[in-house]
Formats: structure tokens, sequence, C-alpha cells
């Protein structure tokens, strides 16, 4: 491409001349070629990431040094181009110039002016978007990325390796750490999900100097030389928090397209999802200093100045605008902040007045008639503008402010009789104490914030100071308590903003009933109960509309235990409607994650607790963290607000204050204590001394009679006398621990996420694996090796997007689930994991099996698969024993694996052979047409121990190489018949109809409407879908023990597979097609081929005399049919088989001999075998005849088998899934190394 003429000091440095003429140079960068110059240009390129470009052309007059950079591609067939344009167009004008200063202006205002004419041509695009783009086309290279994984930013840092830096690059994406260097033709790779990481930390010590340490559960990394390791950090920090997040809600990260394009700043030389990450969480910033809503996004921030008329003077600040809100923050913490809803807004404008030395000021005015006065705004107009615009996207509805609301006792969204009618605060309902010296102290109260109200405001847009904390620390008053947690907790602003929502979740909620409103119904009268209005159903009726609603509102968290006793308390002092939205406040807002249903923000905070206990107070955290008792107490006082522990009329103070800006008494309880309890020998003590302190605690201002709790333990008469008043206790806090801030609590909480979800993780998988483990063969580091890579495969839906989550909400969070429904996978994840793992997947019909597995697992029709069954059916195919690999292989070709409607030549490979190909299209277009979905009802068949004998002596027909080729298989056929007949004469066979009852099960509404086929739910795990046996069949090789077989299959047959189905023709051919797919490309395939052709003529023969009895024809007639149906079935086996199989099956002799030359012709007697020598037009007709009634049962399959000594060493042998799960978790480590430079 063209660039803008620039000057080039070393022409000649790094680079390779090319092309030449008196006024351009075509050079190519040395780093392309080979040898010791091209590795350390390469070297240099990749530590200094100076994407440079390798090819270019200079212009460069014949009299001058200096060269002009006119054009750089990235290919040669580009830069021919361009210097094929100026050796046309340029240099017969350049020739003509008597100035070489001349020629050279000409040149750079001639490809001036192209570059002018081509960003005409195409949206202007900044320059810093296009090398950032470079970078991520590198990054998706050289790691093997898909395109949905989305690089964030990368950045020059050095990993520390053997105590030796390795220089290179560390690129960081939404969903991984990949760090790459290449020195010196040498090759650094990491790849890290964000998800495995553990620990996240800066250090700077003499070894790692100023450097990120990085761990995992397994390694741990050290990155250190960065240019800006502050910003890289946060990122880092950023991206693995939003991984603990994804891990928690199972939910992808999304790019936030709304982003802001402010005017008023300059372009930002990043990507444009490192603004939208650095948007986020200066977001969440503005949103958790405010308490805003969750959707509330940041549009712009700038310094100005507040007028404050209670103390007549100009606040410096920052003015913050968002869509929804103005808000202000001064610059000193704490003295004046201000929060101005867009909906309450009645006018903006200029305050422009000749006679004020104001610069820039704007007046806001409210609907209750509060002015604020912003002034020094660098750019008004811009800012009335964005108001502007954000007030007219307002919703036309008005909500009034607490203040202004109905008293009156019940709240409905119109006064109509036909809405419900919602219960007002229950504490109106019930009696005080009644006592004038209360009633006084309540009144001083009241007092106190009215003044303040016509000071400084009242509502949501007023002016909050210190004197608003004051009286908040010294008690709110009961009639305006539930004002005060409204305004303060932000809940108004999203109950003003969703009228009518909570009466429309209490009308859907009516009636419905699942778990979730069992646990709410067993807790109800557990919540409270020490108080009146929970004693009665006008308080349980409340708690319930409340509970059950905001359940439905939100399914992630549901219902969580402990909800109940801070919703009785919200209803106290508020309205049923003001509760709901006071709880959706503390559950998404105030306490992230707390009430889910891992807990996960109150670990969280347990570990801030602990980190900020070894900071303030060392010794006592040393001897409780010895005693384990801090993860006793803090869950319990974190979960509760405490009003678990403290009796309910002193917590309400530590709401108020937890409301405003947090609570901080928990550090204050144990340093009041620690006296004691450094003294304590044991953990019961502790907890005695903690339990009867908190019970101590009271609040002289309460109008309620003292509740003790009902488990408290008893208070000595001498203990009464020193009681502790909460006012007192909670001013204490606020001086000793004033320094911890909320937005040091949110810092200590992104680093404790980290451990908590990690740690909650683990325990996951262990539970996980011992539910599964009696399940499947698969034991140890196997297990927890599958079990990773199969969490990770599921993650990956989440990463990229590639599949939806479940919709069932409720049923995914229903605690009575078995750990193992946890994590499901779909079938292409299946499928992805089954071609990586499994043995079986080999062939070219890897594909076509993998579903067939999968409809098999999938019992209950929903399309996802557990790990208990995922791990079951590798460990079967991996682990067991032959006989119950060889059930699983049999399922797999069986309804409901194998439907009689499947087309395999839709989906699998094609064949080399084109008339195999051909063939096998016809002969399924022909079945199709004929075929019914009805499994043919079981025919009378020989037994095992039958069975056995005779599978004994083919073997060793077939084995002696010494009779003729025609023999054995003849006599096999008769000797079968003729056994086969003196057998059943002697029984009694069984009726049709009978043998089709044991043969059916009862189907479940979604197999029977999938067509899957029949499944018992009582035998479903044991029988239909082959769940293993508790006690599995003894260990003994089937190679060296012949005479043990017949024993073997008789118990097999009695124990294990007597339900299992009977296999018809279609079936039969199926099962060879996969056995011969299975073989491919083995060491043995010629003598894997003979057996297959062997077994499978075996299987028709037999399949052909239990059809024969079952339709009691005479012995002649069945010989003749037999033959016929026999050759039938073999021409289309045949269809499917390559050309070696079936000339080694005619002949009859071991595969690499004489006999088995590809030039034999099969002999006259063995015509009933497998044999391609059949022309189209038979064969067409063949398929025609397929035999419906031919069956082989399991026994048989098996008991053919075992005769095949080459199938069962291949099938036999154990595999180690250990090798293939590392290679597949490592895949995007084995790159392409040959193009590694390009585009570097």
């Amino acid at each position: 491409m063209w660039v803008k003429p620039e000057e080039v000091l070393l022409a000649n440095a790094f680079w390779v001349t090319e092309r030449a003429n008196p006024y351009f140079t075509l050079q190519r960068r040395k780093g392309r070629g080979g040898g010791l110059t091209g590795l350390l240009v390469g070297t240099l390129d990749t530590v200094l990431d100076s994407r440079v470009l390798p090819y270019r052309i200079l212009h460069q007059t014949p009299g001058s040094e200096v060269s002009f950079l006119v054009a750089a591609s990235s290919n040669k067939k580009d830069i021919t181009k361009h210097w094929e344009w100026l050796e046309c167009n340029l240099m017969n004008t350049l020739m003509a110039f008597d100035s070489e200063m001349e020629a050279t202006e000409f040149v750079r205002c001639k490809i001036e002016s192209l570059l002018a004419n081509i960003s005409n041509q195409r949206p202007r695009e900044d320059e810093d978007t296009v090398e950032f783009r470079g970078a991520m086309k590198k990054f998706h290279k050289l790691f093997n990325m898909p395109p949905e994984e989305k690089l964030v930013n990368y950045y020059s840092c050095s990993l520390w390796k053997h105590k030796m830096p390795r220089q290179g690059w560390i690129y960081l994406s939404v969903n991984h750490l990949c760090f790459y260097s290449f020195l010196m033709g040498k090759e650094a790779k990491i790849i890290q999900r964000w998800t495995d990481v553990t620990k996240l930390e800066r250090g700077n010590n003499l070894l790692f100097p100023d450097s990120i340490h990085v761990c995992t559960r397994h390694e741990e990394f050290y990155f250190s030389l960065f240019v800006n390791s502050e910003d890289t950090y946060r990122l880092m920090e950023q991206l693995a928090n939003l991984a603990m997040k994804q891990l928690i809600s199972e939910q992808g990260f999304e790019e936030d397209k709304s982003l802001p394009l402010h005017k008023y700043h300059k372009p930002r030389k990043i990507s444009s999802l490192k603004r939208d990450l650095d948007a986020r969480a200066r977001s969440e910033a503005y949103r958790s200093a405010f308490h805003l809503p969750i959707t509330e996004k940041l549009d712009g921030d700038v310094e100005c100045t507040l007028w404050t008329p209670y103390n007549k003077s100009h606040v410096w600040g920052r003015l913050y605008l968002s869509p929804g809100y103005i808000c202000f923050a001064s610059r000193v913490l704490g003295l004046v902040t201000v929060v101005i809803p867009m909906r309450e807004i009645n006018s903006v404008e200029k305050a422009d007045n000749p006679h004020n030395a104001l610069n820039k000021p704007i007046i806001v005015t409210t609907l209750s008639k509060m002015t604020f006065l912003f002034a020094e705004l660098a750019d008004r107009d811009l800012i009335l503008e964005k108001i502007s615009d954000f007030l007219s996207k307002q919703p036309m509805h008005r909500q009034h402010s607490v203040s202004e609301s109905s008293t009156d006792g019940t709240f409905g969204t119109t006064g109509s009789s036909d809405e419900p009618q919602f219960q007002s605060a229950l504490i109106k309902l019930f009696h005080r104490r009644g006592s004038d010296e209360v009633s006084a102290k309540e009144a001083v109260k009241e007092h106190m914030w009215h003044l303040h109200f016509s000071e400084f405001g009242r509502g949501i847009c007023t002016y909050r100071t210190h004197n608003t904390q004051d009286l908040i620390l010294k008690g709110v008053p009961e009639n305006l308590r539930g004002e005060i947690w409204l305004t303060y907790s932000g809940a108004i602003n999203e109950m003003a903003s969703n009228p009518g929502y909570y009466a429309s979740l209490v009308e859907k909620t009516k009636g419905k009933e699942n778990f979730t409103t069992d646990e709410i119904e067993r807790d109800l009268h557990r919540s409270l109960p020490e108080h009146p209005a929970f004693q009665c159903e006008l308080g349980i009726g409340a708690l319930r509309r409340v509970l059950t609603a905001y359940a439905w509102r939100n399914p992630n968290i549901g219902y969580c235990q402990a909800m109940n006793i801070v919703t009785s308390v919200l209803l106290l002092y508020a309205s049923e409607e003001e509760a709901f939205w006071l709880l959706t406040a503390v559950c998404e807002r105030l306490l992230p994650d707390y009430y889910n249903t891992k807990v996960v923000g109150a670990l969280v905070d347990q570990g801030v607790f602990e980190e900020l206990m070894n900071e303030y107070l060392p010794n006592l955290y040393s001897k409780l963290g010895h005693l384990g008792l801090l993860s006793m107490i803090s869950l319990s006082w974190f979960l509760t607000l405490f009003l678990s522990v403290i009796p309910f009329d002193s917590a309400v103070n530590i709401l108020d204050c937890f409301f405003y800006d947090g609570a901080k008494i928990s550090l204050t309880i144990l340093d009041n204590n620690s006296g004691r309890l450094l003294k304590t020998s044991d953990d019961g003590e502790a907890m005695t001394i903690l339990s009867s302190y908190l019970e101590k605690i009271t609040n002289r201002d309460s109008t309620l009679p003292r509740m003790p709790h009902t488990a408290a333990p008893p208070v000595r008469n001498e203990e009464k006398d020193s009681s502790i008043d909460i006012t007192d206790l909670i001013y204490d806090a606020y001086s000793k621990f004033s320094t911890i801030s909320p937005q040091q609590i949110d810092k200590l909480r992104m680093k404790h996420r980290l451990r908590v979800v990690q740690n909650l993780e683990d325990s996951m998988k262990r539970n996980v694996l011992r539910s599964v483990s009696g399940d499947t063969y698969i034991k140890d580091e196997e297990l927890d090796d599958l079990f990773t890579v199969f969490k990770e495969e599921y993650l990956t839906s989440y990463y990229w997007r590639t599949h939806q989550p479940p919709t069932d909400l409720l049923d995914k969070y229903d605690p009575a689930k078995p750990y193992y429904e946890v994590y499901k996978i779909d079938f292409d994840q299946f499928k992805t994991l089954f071609l990586a793992l499994s043995p079986w997947a080999c062939g070219l019909y890897g594909g076509i099996l993998a579903l067939r597995a999968f409809r098999l697992l999938d019992r209950d029709g929903d399309n996802m698969i557990n790990f208990r069954d995922f791990s079951w059916l590798l460990g079967v195919i991996c682990k067991a024993e032959l006989p119950e690999r060889m059930k699983l292989f049999y399922r797999l070709h069986i309804p409901p694996a194998l439907l009689d409607t499947d087309k395999d030549e839709l989906d699998s490979p094609k064949s080399e052979s084109t008339d195999d190909a051909f063939e096998a299209s016809e002969f399924f277009h022909d079945e199709h047409d004929q075929s019914t979905d009805e499994i043919p009802v079981d025919k009378p068949t020989l037994s095992g121990d039958d069975l056995s004998s005779l599978s004994n002596k083919t073997a060793d027909s077939s084995n002696d190489n010494s009779k003729s080729e025609e023999t054995p298989k003849l006599d096999v056929a008769s000797q079968l018949k003729k056994e086969s007949l003196v057998k059943l004469e002697q029984e009694t066979p069984e009726e049709p109809e009978v043998a089709d009852k044991n043969r059916e099960s009862v189907t479940t509404p979604n197999t029977a409407s999938s067509g899957k086929g029949a499944i018992s739910d009582q035998e479903s795990r044991e029988v239909e879908a082959n769940i293993p046996p508790k006690k599995s069949l003894p260990k003994k090789s089937y190679r060296h023990k012949p005479a043990e077989r017949p024993l073997l299959n008789r118990l097999d047959s009695k124990l294990q597979y007597r339900n299992v189905p009977n296999m018809n023709q279609f079936q039969f051919i199926q099962l060879c097609k996969s056995l011969y797919d299975m073989c491919m490309d083995h060491p043995n395939e010629q003598q894997l081929y003979h057996s297959i052709a062997m077994l499978a003529t075996l299987l028709l023969q037999i399949g052909d005399v239990g059809k024969q009895f079952y339709l009691k024809s005479s012995q002649s007639e069945c010989l003749s049919l037999g033959e016929a149906k026999l050759g039938t079935a073999a021409d289309e086996l045949a269809t499917s088989l390559p050309t070696e199989v079936t000339m080694s099956a005619d002949d009859g002799s071991e595969p690499g001999s004489a006999q088995s030359s590809p030039t034999a012709t099969p002999s006259s007697g063995n015509s009933q075998s497998l044999s391609r020598a059949s022309s189209s037009s038979s064969s067409s007709a063949s398929r025609k005849l397929l035999d419906t009634e031919w069956a082989v049962t399991f026994e048989q399959f098996l008991a053919s088998f075992l005769t095949e000594i080459p199938l069962v060493n291949h099938l036999e042998r154990k595999t180690m899934l250990s090798e293939n799960i590392e290679k597949f978790r490592n895949r995007r480590l084995y790159s392409r190394s040959s193009s590694l430079l390009d585009g570097m």
C-alpha cells in the first residue's frame, strides 16, 4: 500500500535490494530469509514488536543520500504492482526534471495525492486500529484461537523461567492469558485460561522487580519489565474477576456495542474491547459510589463547582453524567454528594448573569423545587446537549418521591378494587413500649431530621454531607426508617423506574409451586418468630409474597436461607413493595453474590474480613485462625446482617449504617473482646464469649420491647448491668476504622474472589468425582483429568456463545439434582470430545458412531449428556472387560442408538471406492423405502451352551489351513442347522406374544416422541443404557483360556445380557461397517479384515437358521431359502467392505499368503460368502430382497466374536486416557512452526 513519504536514514540496514532504477529501489527485509542474519533480524522484530512489513519501495535521487519510503506491503505481489505503476507513470516525467529537489517534491506530492484519493473512497480509519488488527491476526495465528476469541490488549514483558528472563509479548484476551517469545530460533508459548487462575498479585523484590505473579493449580509464572505494570495488572485483574463471575453465573462475555462516542475526547489508541472494559470498570465504580441501578452506564465526567446554599460556598468536584442521572462528588471525600435522577428534573438552563462572576454556570431545577447550581464547566454546550438528549428519552410518567407518596397503609398500582392491595409497614400496626421518656427521645430525633430536611433537602435530590452521616449514626426514627433506607440504598430509583412491576410479579406467582416455594414455606415461621408481626398471617402473607416474587424475578438466586430474616425486618419498616425493592438492592447491588446457591459473596467478604483483621488486629487474627473460628462467625454475621446474633431492636441501627455506606462493626466487636479471646483455649469458649457480648447489646432509644433471640444463651444478672449501647458501639467502629472505605472493600473483593471461586470449583469437582466413581471404570487421576476437559468443553459454549445456556433455570438450580447433573454438554461438544478421546473414533465413521453413542446416552431426550454418562461410556470403551465392551458396541447398532430410518450416506465420509459409495447409496435408498420402524419380534434362538460349543468347533475348523476351502463353511452351516433343529425340537418355543412382552419396555414421553425406541425406567441404567454393574466380571484373558469361554458366555447371557434386544439384518450390516472402520490403518489390517469376514459369515448363517425355525418350515425349504437369503445379505455387506476383505474371506487363507492374492478366484462352494463379483443389477435386485425376518442375539454375536482371536486381541487392549486428554487440552500449543514468522 502507498504510505505518506517518510525520510529513511539507513536505507540498507536489515534490507536487501531486489530491484532498482535511478529514482526507486524495491527492497526485502532480511528476516524473511534464512541463515544467521535472518534469525537475528526475526528475533529483533519479535522482541521489539516492530511489525515492519517485509517489502518496501524507497525513492532516492542519484545525487542524494536521503531516501523516502513511498510504499510497503506484506506480500511480493502487491509491491510488484506498485513498482510497475511507478515505472509506467513516473519515470518519464522524473527524467525531465533538471533539479533533483524538484523531482523529489513531485514524487512526494504524487504519492500524497494517491493517498488522498484512496482515503476519500473508503471510510477513514485510525492507524492504531489497523495496527491492532495486525496484532489480533498474529494472536489468532500463534495460538490457534478461533475468531470468536477477542484480544483485549498486548504488552511487552519478560517471562522468568529458571531464573532467566525471556523477552516476549503477553496477549490478554477475554478468556485466555497467552505469552509468546521467539529468541534465536527457539520459541516459548504459554496459554492459560482465566478460569484456571487461582492467584494474581503484584510483586517488587530484588529477584522479580515490578513483577506480576500468576498462579494456576499446577504452575506459576512471573512476568516483569513492563512499560506500564499498573495498567497491565489492572486489566489482568479485571479479566480474571470477569472469568470468576462467568464461573458463578455461567454467562459468556458480550461486548457492549453502545459505548458513548465523546466528541470532547481525543481518540484513544486502544482497542474497542479495551475501551469497553475500561468503561465497564468506571461504570461499576460510578454505580457503587452513588448506589445506582446496575443497568446505569457512565457517559462521561467533567470537573466543575457546586454551589452549596447551606454554607454559601462553591465546592470543587466532578460532575458525572449518565442516561438516567446527574451526580456530583466533591474532591474532599464525603464533603458533599448529590444524586439527581433525570425523572426528577424539571428544567436545565444556562445561568449567565452580567452581575455574576461565575464561569459557564448551569442551573438544574427539580420537581421538588430544589435548585442546583454548577459552574466552571469546560464544555457547557455539549453537557447541555447531552442532558437534553437524556431528558427526551425519559418515560412520560412521573413518579413522586417517597415523602410525597401516600402512607395510608395499603399500596397498589391504582385505586381500583380489582388491583392487588399490599401490606403497609408492619411497625405501625403493633404497640410501642409506651414510655414517655422513649417517646420524647423519638420526637427529638424526628425533629432533628426535619430540620435537616429543611436545610439540605428531602428525598433523593438532597445535599448529602457529614451532617447526614452523623444523624445516621445516632439512629433513624422509626417513622422515617423506611424512607431513609429507600433513599440512601438507591432502591427508590428502581421502584420509581418500574411502576407496577411488583404487582405483576405477585399476580404471576399466584398458585405457582416448585422446590423454591417449598423452601420458602418451610422458613416462613422461622423468620423473626419473637416479633408479634410474624406470629399471624398478616406478616407471614406479606413475607411469602415478597420472597416468592423475588425468586421469580431472579431465578439465578431464587431463595436462600437468611433472605427470610432480612426481608422480615424490611417489612416492619417499609411497605410490601418497598421491601421488595430493598431486597432487590441488597441481593443484586449491595451484597453481590451473597444469596446464590454457593454464597460466593459471603465467602469473599469472609476473606476480606480476615485480611483486614490481619492488618488491624494481627494477634487476634492469629489466635482465632488457630482456633478455626473466623469462618464460623463471619458467615452467620454477614448473611443475616447481624439480625440473627444481635437483638432485633439494636440490629436495625446497623441496617441504618449499612444502607448508607456499609457497616464497619465486625472489627469493633472483636477488638472490644480481644483481651478475653486471647486467653481462650478452645473454640467453644470463644463462641460463648462472643455470643454473650452480642446478646448484651441494647438500644436505649428503641420504642419496641426487648426481644432476645430464642436460641440466645441466658444472660446472668451481673452481666445485665454491663450492657453495651448500639449507638456507642457504632461510634466506636467509625472512629477506630474510619480509614476503611467502600472503594478499598471493592478492591479486596476482587482479590479474594479468585481464591473463593476456585475453592468452590475444586469442591464441586470432588463432589462430582465422588458421585460418579462407582459408575465408571475410569479412576483416580484419569477421572480427574476427564472431568477437567469435560468442564472446559462445557464452558467453551459460554466463552464463544456457540451454544445457548439451559433455559429451565428452576431445574438448573434445583438442589435435589445430583452433582454430576451440574455440567451437561450437547451433541456438538460430545462429538468433539468423543472424536478426541475415544479409541473407537479412529476411522472415517467416527462422527456417526458419536451420534449413535449420544442417542444411547440421551435417555431423557433433552439432547444433553451429563458427566456420569460420559465417563461411563469412555470407561467401558477404554477400561471394561471385553464382553462389556462388545455389549456397548452391539447396543450402538440397535435402537435407540441406530434407527431404521438412518441414512449413513448423508452424514458419513465418502468411501475411497466410487463403486462402494454408489452401491451403498442405492442400498440405503431401497432399504429406507421398505423398512419399518418396528424391531422384529424375538425368534427362538440357540442357547448360549449350544452356541458356545458350536463356536469352538468353528474356531477349530477355521484355523485348520490344511482342509479345503469349501468344507469348513458348508460343514458349519449344515451342522448348525441340524444341531439347532434337534435342540429346538426338544424344547417348547416361547410364543411370539410372550417374547414381545419380555422384550418391550415402558416408554417415556420423550423417548416415545423422539422415535428412539422403548426404554424402561427401572432397567434403563443397567440394561438399556448399559450402566456398568456394581460387580464386574473377573479379569480373564480370552486369548489363552478358550476352555473357559462357554462358562463365561453362559454367565453373561443369564445375568447381564438376557434383555438385550435382537439385531436385524440392516443393523448387522451397519455393525460390520463400524467394525471395519475401527480397524483401518492398523498394522494387522489384513488379518483383522479376514476376521471380520469370518465373523460376518458365521453370524449370517446363524441368523438364517434361527429365522427358519421361527417360520417352522421344513428342513429342505429352510436350506434352499437360507442359501438365497444368505447370499443376499452377503452381497449387501460386501458393498460396504473393501475388496481385500471379501477376497480374504473367500479363499479362507491368512493375509499375506499366496492364496490371498488379489487375483484369486472364489470357489463355487463358497458362493454364500462375501463377494464383490456380482454385477450392479443383481446387487440392486438383491437389496430389495433384504431379509426382514433375519435376526441374531447378542449372545450369538459375543460367542462368535470370541472365536476371532485377532479381533479379540485388537479390541481387548485397554487404553490410557491421560495422553489423549493432554493432547486435547494443549492442542492450541501445537501450531505450524513453518509459518510462525509470517505476519511478524
